[in-house]
C-alpha cells in the first residue's frame, strides 16, 4: 500500500554577473559575446554540480548528496590500496544501497578525476593486465555508470594520518534523486553600469 507525502522545496537562486567592457562587444569579432557567455554558463555548471554533491544545505545552498547520507550508510575505504581492497571497497558501496532496499534503477558513481586515472590504470599485479579500463571506457565501473568531476575533493583528512589527500567515492540510484527547477537558465544583458 504505498503512501504519499507533501515534500516542501525551499527556493535557492544561482546568479552570475559578469561584467564585460562595451570595447571588447564593439571591436572584437562577432562571437566575443558568444565566448563569454558560453564560459559564463559552464562555470555556472561547475558550481551546481558543486552544489548538489558537497554543499550543506544552508539557507543560500541546496544540501548536496554526501549530507543526504546518514553517518551509517558512510563507508570507510581501506588505507591500503590493492586490487582486492578496491574490489572490496566498491562492493562495500553496492552492498549499502542494497541493504536499503534502493530499487537501483539508475545507480551511477561519482567520482574525482584522479581516482578515475587510479582505477584506469589499476593493474592485477600477477599478469599486468587492466582492471577496470576496458569496463571504464564504456563508461561503467562495476557494472554500474559512473561520471567523474573536479567537484568530488581529493584533500580531504577523514582518516587523521596528517595528510590531506583523501578522497570521497558516491553511489547513488539517481531514479531515487529530485532537483526542482523554476525556470530554465535565463541569460540577459545590461548597458547599464554602476
Amino acid at each position: 500500500e504505498p503512501t504519499t507525502g507533501q515534500l516542501t522545496l525551499t527556493f535557492k537562486k544561482l546568479i552570475t554577473l559578469v561584467p564585460m567592457s562595451n570595447d571588447l562587444l564593439r571591436y572584437a569579432s562577432p562571437g566575443a559575446d558568444a565566448i563569454v557567455r558560453d564560459d559564463t554558463v559552464n562555470a555556472m555548471r561547475v558550481r551546481e554540480d558543486s552544489a548538489f554533491i558537497r554543499d550543506t544545505g544552508t539557507d543560500s545552498t541546496p544540501k548536496g548528496l554526501r549530507y543526504w547520507v546518514n553517518s551509517g550508510h558512510v563507508v570507510a575505504a581501506n588505507g591500503t590500496a590493492s586490487v582486492q581492497n578496491t574490489f572490496t571497497d566498491l562492493g562495500k558501496l553496492i552492498q549499502k544501497l542494497l541493504d536499503a532496499n534502493i530499487p537501483m534503477i539508475a545507480p551511477a558513481f561519482i567520482i574525482a578525476p584522479r581516482v578515475e586515472i587510479f582505477l584506469k590504470t589499476l593493474l592485477y599485479s600477477a599478469t599486468g593486465v587492466p582492471v577496470f579500463r576496458d569496463e571504464m571506457a564504456m563508461g561503467r565501473l562495476m557494472g554500474y555508470a559512473y561520471a567523474s568531476t573536479t567537484n568530488v575533493p581529493t584533500n580531504l583528512n577523514t582518516s587523521g594520518a596528517g595528510t590531506n589527500d583523501e578522497s570521497e567515492i558516491y553511489l547513488a540510484d539517481f531514479a531515487q534523486a529530485v532537483i526542482g527547477e523554476s525556470m530554465n537558465l535565463f541569460v540577459d544583458a545590461s548597458q547599464d553600469a554602476a
